[in-house]
Order: C-alpha cells, then sequence, then structure tokens
C-alpha cells in the first residue's frame, strides 16, 4: 500500500518537492523528514518533503533559563507586589541576557513588569533592572559573578521604592 504525502510545500497533484534551501553563512540546520523525527521510515528511502531545525551555537555559559522573583510597584510604592516567573536565556538585548517584560513597554499601561539581567563581561558582572518599566518605578543594580553563575538571592538596599525586598534568582534546570 502507497503512503501519500504532499507535504507542507506541495500538493496530490504535483508530488516533487524542492529541497530546502541552504541556511545562511553562519547557521546550521538539521534537516528532518516530515512525519519521520530525525530518521528515515524505510531504509534507503528519503523523503520529498522535510522541516528544518536551526541549531543554535551557544555563546553564553549562563543556565538556559532562570526562575526569579522580583518586587514592583505600580503606585509610587504605596503597594509592593511580588513576581515570580521563568526566563529564557538569550531573549533579551544579547546572547547572554535575560529578559522578561509583560506587557511589552510599547504598550502604555501603569502596570509593565520588567526584570532584565545581562552579562556586561567587565569586572564580571550582570546588570540587573527589575521593578516596573511605567514611570520611574523600575531600579537597577549589579551583581557580581561570572558569565556561567547569575544564581543569588539578596534584600535591596539601594532603591528608592524597593529596599527592604529580595530578589531570587535560581537556575530552573538545577535540581
Amino acid at each position: 500500500m502507497a503512503i501519500l504525502r504532499a507535504g507542507p510545500w506541495g500538493d496530490f497533484g504535483d508530488n516533487h518537492q524542492s529541497e530546502p534551501t541552504p541556511p545562511a553563512d553562519g547557521q546550521t540546520y538539521k534537516v528532518y523528514p516530515i512525519n519521520v523525527g530525525g530518521g528515515s521510515s524505510f531504509p534507503g528511502s528519503t523523503w520529498q518533503a522535510t522541516y528544518e531545525t536551526e541549531v543554535m551555537e551557544r555563546t553564553c555559559s549562563a543556565p538556559c533559563s532562570i526562575d526569579v522573583s522580583f518586587p514592583y510597584t505600580d503606585d509610587f510604592g504605596a503597594t509592593i507586589k511580588t513576581l515570580s516567573v521563568t526566563i529564557v536565556l538569550g531573549n533579551g538585548a544579547g546572547p547572554c541576557s535575560y529578559l522578561y517584560d509583560f506587557p511589552d513597554a510599547t504598550y502604555f499601561d501603569p502596570v509593565q513588569m520588567v526584570f532584565q539581567l545581562q552579562y556586561e563581561g567587565v569586572n564580571e558582572r550582570w546588570k540587573l533592572t527589575y521593578g516596573n518599566y511605567y514611570f520611574a518605578y523600575q531600579d537597577e543594580t549589579y551583581i557580581y559573578q561570572d558569565e556561567s553563575n547569575p544564581i543569588t538571592s539578596f534584600t535591596i538596599t539601594d532603591s528608592f521604592y524597593y529596599n527592604g525586598y529580595s530578589i531570587v534568582i535560581q537556575d530552573s534546570d538545577a535540581p
């Protein structure tokens, strides 16, 4: 019995499907047959329909994701709330950074929680921005640890709104 597959780029009237385009300079792809997951279903057969996954090279030795807990306010410090989130490496302003901002800071809303942790490489320090993007509710501090280890917890002592509150940064993958 024949297996009929058109794949995402074809139709049943034209079973020829072009090879995927080669990756751009500096990018690497692994090509997998559709619905086969990295291998061929029959020895010696090749599937014409494939999908590509980009293989990312790690340029930072920090954890792939972190769990963070940080304070924020949206009413000039009358109420301080704590937010806990998981953030993936590399979604900030560079390959060795973490960024959580919700909603996006381009959206005008008095609640724009932000937690950004970016390795600067200068004196082995991480720049930490936390709080609320709206108006002047965010603050900055530095964590002096090497690139592979932004994990820490501390009580804030140098902030207008957040003195006495804690920031906790944990490796999401740690046991």
